[in-house]
C-alpha cells in the first residue's frame, strides 16, 4: 500500500497527523535508520503532501523524542543508547521517589479520585502503546504536582520527556501491559494507604523494572552505547 493511499485511508486524522503517524511507525520498524537525516521536501514528494504538514509532523515527534534538531544536520532520527537510558533513569529514579515521598502527605480525594480515573483508563488502553504512554506521564504526573515542590517537578518533567522516545519505541519489546498496570496499581495503594515509604519502594521497582526491560530491548535491537 502507498504512503498516498494510507494518508487517504486514515481520516478523519488530519495530514500532519497522519504523517507523524507514518514517519512514528517507519521509525519503529527501523524503516528510518537511527541518525539519518530527515529532509522536509523529500518526505512530502513521498507522502504526496505540501511541506506544511510535514514540517508540523517534524515538530509533533521532535516532542516526542522520535526526532531530534541538529544544527549541523537538521532534522535527524533519534539514537537509542543504553548509556542514555541509564544515566537518564539513574537521577529519574531518586528525584522521583523524593517527590511520591513528599506528595503522599498532601494527596486529597480529589487526587485519589483523579488517579484511580487514570488507572481505569490505562486498564482500557493496554493494546494502545501510544495512549498508554500518554496516560501513564499524566498518572505520574498527578502524583508528583502533589509534592508542592515546583522546582522538583520541573526536572522530573524534563527527566521524563527525554524518556519518552526510549518508550514508544520499545513499548512492543518490553514487559506485559499487565505487568505495568500491576506496578502501578501498587503505587497507587500505597498512596490511597497513606504510606510513602510503600509507595517510594513500589515506584523505585517499577522504574528499575522498565530501565531494565527497555535496556534487554535495546540489547536485543544492536544499539550501540555512547561509552
Amino acid at each position: 500500500m502507498s504512503a498516498q493511499l494510507s494518508i487517504a485511508q486514515e481520516r478523519p486524522r488530519t495530514i500532519t497527523e497522519t504523517v507523524a503517524a507514518l514517519l512514528r511507525d517507519e521509525i519503529r520498524a527501523g524503516l528510518l535508520e537511527p541518525g539519518s537525516r530527515l529532509r522536509q521536501v523529500e518526505v512530502a514528494e513521498r507522502f504526496s503532501v505540501s511541506t506544511t504538514p510535514v514540517r508540523e509532523a517534524f515538530a509533533a515527534l521532535e516532542k516526542e523524542g522520535l526526532l531530534v534538531s541538529s544544527s549541523h544536520r537538521g532534522v535527524i532520527v533519534f539514537h537509542p543508547s543504553i548509556d542514555d537510558l541509564r544515566e537518564l533513569y539513574e537521577i529519574r529514579i531518586p528525584l522521583e521517589v523524593l517527590a511520591i515521598r513528599k506528595a503522599v502527605p498532601n494527596i486529597d480525594q480529589a487526587d485519589l479520585d483523579a488517579l484511580a480515573g487514570l488507572l481505569k483508563e490505562m486498564d482500557g488502553s493496554r493494546e494502545d502503546p501510544s495512549s498508554y504512554t500518554s496516560l501513564n506521564s499524566a498518572f505520574h504526573a498527578r502524583i508528583y504536582a502533589a509534592a508542592r515542590r515546583p522546582k522538583l517537578e520541573r526536572y522530573i518533567t524534563e527527566l521524563r520527556d527525554a524518556s519518552v522516545a526510549y518508550l514508544r519505541l520499545y513499548a512492543s519489546l518490553c514487559r506485559t501491559a499487565n505487568d505495568t498496570q500491576l506496578e502501578h496499581e501498587a503505587i497507587f495503594d500505597a498512596i490511597q494507604s497513606r504510606a510513602p515509604k510503600r509507595a517510594a519502594d513500589a515506584l523505585a521497582t517499577h522504574l528499575q523494572h522498565t530501565v531494565d526491560y527497555v535496556s534487554s530491548g535495546l540489547g536485543t535491537d544492536g544499539a550501540e552505547s555512547r561509552g
